[in-house]
C-alpha cells in the first residue's frame, strides 16, 4: 500500500510539472515560442519584478503589461547620491506641484534645482525636457512608486540616460541628517 501511495504521489507531482500547473519552472522561465516576456509597467511596488508569458495587466497592480526588454532604466539608492555631478545632473520630480512646494499634507522637501512635472502630465509636457535629452536625468518623487513609471515614459521617448531614485524624497529625508554631502542638493521645506 506504501509503494502505491508513494508511486501515486511521485505522479502527480510529475503531472503538476509537466503541466506547468504551479511549477517553479514555469515561473522561473516565462519565455514565450517567440522568446517575449513582459513586466509590469514600473509602478514601483513588488510586482515590477513579476514576469509574464503575456501582454494583458498586471494581476497585482492593474498596470499594463510592457516587453521587459524595454524597461531600461536604472536606479539609484538616496545615500549613493552624493556622488552625482550636481552641476551635469538634470533632477526631475515628478510629484505634485503641492508635494514639490511644500504645501501637501506630507511634507518631504525637494532637491536643489530640481525640475517639476507630475508624473501624469509628463507624456503631454515630455517637450519642455527635450533641452536634456543627452543628459543624465534623476527621477524621483515621494515613495518611489511614480517615479519608475516616469522613467520608462523618459526612456520610451528617447531619452538615454535615466536613472530612477529608489525609495523617494520619504528615504531620501532619513537620510540627509546622517549625510553632510546631501544636504548640498537638499531643500528643506
Amino acid at each position: 500500500m506504501r509503494r502505491i501511495l508513494c508511486r501515486l504521489f511521485i505522479f502527480s507531482l510529475i503531472s503538476i510539472y509537466s503541466t506547468g500547473c504551479g511549477s517553479a519552472k514555469n515561473k522561473e522561465n516565462p519565455i514565450t515560442k517567440n522568446g517575449a516576456a513582459y513586466a509590469c509597467l514600473p509602478c514601483g511596488a513588488s510586482c515590477d519584478t513579476a514576469v509574464y508569458h503575456k501582454p494583458g495587466s498586471c494581476s497585482h497592480c492593474n498596470m499594463e503589461l510592457v516587453d521587459k526588454s524595454t524597461i531600461i532604466h536604472k536606479n539609484i539608492q538616496p545615500e549613493n547620491m552624493c556622488s552625482l555631478e550636481t552641476g551635469k545632473v538634470i533632477f526631475l520630480d515628478v510629484r505634485t506641484p503641492e508635494e514639490f512646494n511644500g504645501s501637501a499634507e506630507q511634507k518631504f522637501g525637494a532637491i536643489k534645482n530640481a525640475v517639476n512635472i507630475n508624473v501624469e502630465e509628463l507624456q503631454a509636457r515630455i517637450a519642455e525636457l527635450e533641452k536634456y535629452k543627452e543628459k543624465e536625468i534623476v527621477v524621483y518623487c515621494s515613495h518611489s512608486h511614480r517615479s519608475p513609471r516616469a522613467s520608462y515614459i523618459l526612456t520610451e521617448a528617447g531619452f538615454k540616460n535615466v536613472t530612477n531614485m529608489t525609495g523617494g524624497m520619504n528615504v531620501w529625508k532619513d537620510q540627509v541628517k546622517l549625510k553632510d554631502c546631501m544636504t548640498k542638493l537638499y531643500l528643506q521645506q
